[in-house]
């Protein structure tokens, strides 16, 4: 007998476990009133699809067959355009918002600026020089204002410059250090951007297609072969829902825990377990009186 009760207890306890770690979500759906107003109301998931995408592009420097001769270190010849898909997310909305609002538009990275090839800061002659002088020219302007950095810092440098002059200084110098070596390592521009897509759920519809996407042109329409598929897909788990009466009046949608995952191929973007009502049960309880 003790057996019995305590298999029952472990049951018990169990199934609260169960219940509590299902967290159902519900919503009374049909036509009644409340408050004294008529409420139509139906049970629908919207999920909203964030994709953020990074655009690389690179171009090599001018002087990059310099790089490994005159600064030791080699530098990339080639040229880069490309898109790929830095991060995404998944949720389910109320009353989703079917167009895009200013706060939701591509938001930009501050590119990268490409510069014409400047003077070294020493010239003081427009005449040309040829592509093995200049570069060399661009070399030695890198150390001198390395050379000038370190007796800034170490305080060599004159009477010394303190404060907000030392810090402005420094700036300058990398500022100037940076468009030099550009000259021999290239450009690189970053820009990101951010789309939402809103995917009404089908009845018990496993999958949908969100959008294409190309590491050429980046999100595509789904129309466009180019791209790789964005495939939305719901498994429901098994839930166990409340027990209703069938001769009840009162309609309720339960919501289905159901694991949602966004993919680009086999490449898993992002997984989230959200309640979806249209893999969920609908039950009837009494009006209560």
């Amino acid at each position: 007998m003790r057996i019995i009760k305590l298999f029952v207890a472990i049951v018990a306890i169990a199934l609260c476990v169960d219940a509590s770690a299902q967290q159902l979500v519900k919503k009374r759906v049909g036509i009644y009133k409340e408050n004294g107003n008529v409420v139509v109301a139906e049970a629908a998931t919207t999920l909203a699809i964030d994709i953020v995408v990074e655009h690389e592009t690179f171009t090599p420097g001018i002087y990059a067959r310099y790089a490994q001769k005159l600064l030791g270190t080699r530098a990339s010849f080639v040229e880069r355009d490309e898109y790929r898909i830095a991060s995404a997310d998944v949720a389910v909305i109320e009353n989703p918002i079917h167009f895009v609002k200013e706060d939701e538009k591509p938001q930009y990275d501050a590119p990268s600026v490409e510069c014409e090839l400047p003077l070294p800061i020493d010239r003081i002659s427009g005449g040309e020089l040829s592509p093995d002088h200049a570069a060399k020219e661009a070399a030695e302007q890198i150390f001198s204002l390395r050379r000038a950095r370190l007796e800034l810092i170490t305080g060599d440098f004159g009477d010394g410059v303190f404060g907000g002059g030392l810090e402005s200084a420094l700036k300058e110098i990398e500022r100037l250090e940076k468009e030099y070596l550009d000259l021999f390592y290239g450009t690189r521009k970053v820009e990101v951007l951010s789309e939402r897509f809103y995917v009404p759920v089908a009845e018990k519809q496993p999958t949908t297609i969100v959008t294409r996407f190309s590491t050429v042109n980046g999100i595509v329409a789904t129309s466009d072969m180019s791209g790789d598929i964005v495939l939305v897909t719901i498994t429901p788990s098994k839930m166990t829902y409340p027990l209703g009466d069938i001769k009840g009046t009162v309609e309720y949608r339960y919501a289905n825990n159901a694991d949602v995952a966004v993919a680009l191929g086999n490449d898993i973007l992002v997984r989230r377990v959200l309640p979806i009502y249209e893999f969920g049960r609908t039950v009837m309880f009494l009006q209560p009186r």
